[in-house]
């Protein structure tokens, strides 16, 4: 049997070649745009008001875009119960702007709280101090 020539792979290898550096070349520039082209939330402080039973979180938008906040998830403090507050309506934050977040009547000491905001997206847990 004969093999292709030398001239005909080397053809061959290099349109593979240059096929996979358009298609890496497609996705990380995509996905570059979707990472940087969004909004995102980072919770800066979160405290708790015993005799108030009030709960302020501090948030900023350190993405690009605005966000809407539609929620905090409460992780309660020595159990594995939570409580979810929605808010209503959503609380728009501008690129670079940072905001306070204040629930009043929560009756439990939250450990920590998430954040929920755009489309399902979530803050890590951050621990929220008691005073």
């Amino acid at each position: 049997m004969k093999g292709i020539s030398g001239i005909v792979a080397t053809a061959i290898l290099l349109a593979l070649t240059i096929a996979g550096g358009v298609l890496m070349y497609t996705y990380v520039t995509s996905y570059l745009n979707t990472a940087v082209d969004t909004g995102k939330i980072v919770v800066e402080n979160a405290y708790y008001i015993t005799p108030l039973k009030r709960l302020t979180i501090e948030v900023r938008n350190v993405g690009t875009r605005e966000v809407k906040v539609n929620g905090v998830d409460m992780i309660l403090s020595g159990t594995a119960r939570s409580d979810t507050r929605n808010i209503t309506p959503p609380l728009s934050i501008s690129p670079g702007e940072a905001r306070q977040i204040v629930l009043y009547d929560v009756n439990e000491a939250p450990q920590y709280v998430i954040i929920v905001y755009g489309n399902g997206s979530m803050t890590e847990p951050v621990p929220v101090r008691v005073h």
